[in-house]
């Protein structure tokens, strides 16, 4: 699990402590449930600094330098509070048995008040530190003078269907809707989104290349986003591209209005699929310039858009989903037995297939 990740899902952990019961039952005891109260909303206002990270493609080293930060304090907040509970376990214990009078005498005795104050001194001190940290990890998303973008390789429409593991379900699913004969709509658009490496382009393949979406679709076209700018999406580029994926032609030198014309034409009246891979801006208005010389195909015409990000996925035509997994811990083994050996190997080493396994265990 990536760095964003690993610190929501200790947030989500930590603000779903805050709501115990007996916590906030044994801090009011000791007149402390306020800074219980000031620690929630600060988790909650760390979860939504969280939020916006993730939906963030790629992150400058400071931004990532902040998350750090604001995981060890995270973790700090849950360490603390699991003294709470503690607390809180040896309240209950007392309530199953012992006068009132024992109870009392334990709840304010010189210890149990000492750990109290004690604890209550670090509940302020985490909560400034993790409010001075989200301040500053929201500062740092906001300003984020260099994102951290790796561009890939161009891609390209051809795949060997054989060197492709564990996507026959995701295949058959994605092929499904495009042939379902109940679909009204000239053009629909469907995303996969997911992190990267997981093999979005490699299903777009597949399902580019399937005799059956052969059969169906007339005209098929492949555009790959990889060069383009996160911030700014230049239209006529894209519409070049899939316009010389359409003839077989560059049109680089084509103004915008010769482009848009020769591209609406090539679609006219035909069934097409358009695979749009590796796709990264998020501007909606940009992708409703991109959109509207693109709608014009025979009903049942469909755009397969690959991106990692949710946001993306969100602001594309009707916002149509697919969120790939990760593959099975067997398909994960496939892989790997395949990456780590290769296929002409049949017998290896004991104790590096071990090893192997140990590997795909962890992260599958």
């Amino acid at each position: 699990m990536d760095i964003i990740g690993t610190v929501l899902s200790a947030a989500q952990t930590l603000l779903a402590s805050l709501q115990c019961s007996e916590l906030q039952e044994i801090l009011s005891i000791f007149g402390y449930k306020s800074q219980l109260d000031d620690l929630r909303r600060t988790v909650s206002a760390v979860n939504a600094v969280l939020l916006d990270a993730e939906a963030k493609q790629e992150l400058s080293h400071e931004a990532q330098h902040r998350l750090e930060e604001l995981k060890e304090a995270v973790f700090e907040a849950d360490d603390l509070l699991d003294e709470f509970v503690t607390l809180a376990e040896q309240k209950q214990l007392l309530e199953t048995g012992g006068t009132f009078s024992k109870k009392v005498r334990y709840l304010f005795s010189d210890n149990q008040l000492g750990v109290a104050y004690r604890m209550s001194r670090g509940v302020k001190k985490i909560r400034k530190k993790l409010d001075a940290i989200a301040y500053n990890t929201q500062f740092s998303l906001k300003h984020d003078p260099e994102p951290i973008r790796r561009r890939r390789p161009e891609t390209c429409s051809y795949v060997d269907a054989g060197d492709i593991i564990g996507r026959k379900d995701d295949l058959e699913k994605i092929v499904g809707m495009m042939l379902d004969s109940n679909v009204q709509r000239d053009v629909s658009f469907l995303t996969v989104v997911g992190i990267g490496g997981l093999g979005k382009t490699a299903l777009a393949q597949l399902v580019y290349n399937d005799p059956r979406v052969t059969s169906a679709f007339s005209l098929r076209l492949w555009t790959c986003f990889s060069d383009q700018d996160q911030k700014q999406l230049d239209v006529k580029d894209i519409l070049c591209k899939i316009l010389a994926s359409a003839t077989d032609k560059p049109h680089k030198d084509f103004t915008m209005d010769q482009v848009q014309k020769q591209l609406r034409d090539q679609l006219a009246g035909k069934k097409y699929l358009l695979v749009l891979d590796d796709v990264w801006s998020e501007k909606r208005d940009q992708w409703r310039d991109l959109e509207r010389f693109l709608i014009g195909g025979q009903k049942g015409s469909w755009i397969l858009v690959t991106t990692r990000s949710l946001v993306t996925a969100r602001i594309i035509g009707d916002g149509l989903t697919y969120e790939l997994q990760g593959l099975s811990e067997e398909n994960s083994w496939c892989l790997f037995e395949r990456m780590a050996f290769g296929l002409q190997s049949s017998n290896p080493p004991d104790d590096l297939v071990k090893i192997g396994q140990d590997i795909v265990k962890r992260c599958a």
